[in-house]
């Protein structure tokens, strides 16, 4: 993902990158994605009973994607924990609200299974997926990285405008040599923490991928590190964090 790090950038760094992405012609009008997340802190002894209980779901899913209601979903189990953290995480994306609602009331019964209702703890997003890239895929495994910001006040417009111009580009190249299985870049649409955050969530097919879309983004930096230091102005880099997980089921149609 994006170096964790960056040097404050002086006001003129900051024009000279925000006059660049003005002049850079615009993207095609993107359709509307929806993507809606759920973390849960299942207890180390019950993983795997936890894990066949989120396998339930994934004939119904399979079956939403069949019909055009869901774009994709996905199931994964965190790799680097914190002390306080979520053990596993499910996803699925739609282009359209109605769409994420109509999953939610297809997997509801299973949603309240024993080993669901004996987790520790659990959360969920409703996000709007301002940029969502993927192809035809169906994998039981692969990484899904994901890297949060929180913008500084006014500054998510030019946010979305340096992901477009500088990152998107190589996530699509990953899509097209299949290295990258899925992406969004996601802002909150319902909001459960204070506007302004920003996540991109990448599901790479293998560690080759995590590797090659790292190197593409040292690439990026080298070439242009204004565009970088410009990103770097635009968050709290205090408030960044990645998450690491190892992907269980997957499907894009």
């Amino acid at each position: 993902m994006i170096k964790r790090s960056f040097n404050a950038l002086g006001i003129a760094c900051a024009l000279a990158i925000t006059a660049l992405v003005a002049a850079t012609p615009a993207r095609a009008e993107e359709p509307n994605y929806y993507t809606y997340v759920s973390f849960w802190a299942a207890p180390r002894a019950q993983w795997a009973a936890f894990e066949k209980s989120e396998a339930a779901t994934d004939s119904i899913l399979e079956g939403l994607v069949a019909d055009g209601t869901l774009v994709c979903w996905g199931n994964a189990y965190s790799l680097v924990h914190t002390e306080d953290g979520y053990t596993h995480s499910d996803w699925f994306v739609s282009t359209t609200q109605a769409g994420i609602l109509k999953t939610l009331e297809a997997i509801h019964n299973v949603a309240t299974s024993e080993s669901l209702v004996n987790t520790t703890k659990h959360r969920d997003l409703f996000l709007h997926s301002i940029a969502h890239g993927g192809k035809t895929a169906r994998a039981t495994s692969g990484y899904i990285r994901v890297a949060s910001w929180e913008a500084k006040p006014g500054r998510g417009e030019q946010i979305e405008q340096v992901f477009k111009k500088y990152i998107q580009p190589d996530l699509d190249a990953g899509v097209a040599d299949g290295s990258v299985l899925m992406y969004n870049f996601d802002s909150q649409q319902i909001h459960t923490d204070a506007p302004g955050g920003y996540n991109l969530a990448v599901v790479y097919a293998n560690g080759d991928g995590l590797d090659k879309g790292a190197a593409a983004l040292a690439a990026r930096a080298k070439e242009n590190p204004a565009a970088a230091e410009a990103f770097g102005a635009m968050i709290d880099n205090e408030a960044h964090r990645d998450t690491l997980s190892r992907v269980l089921n997957f499907q894009h149609k």
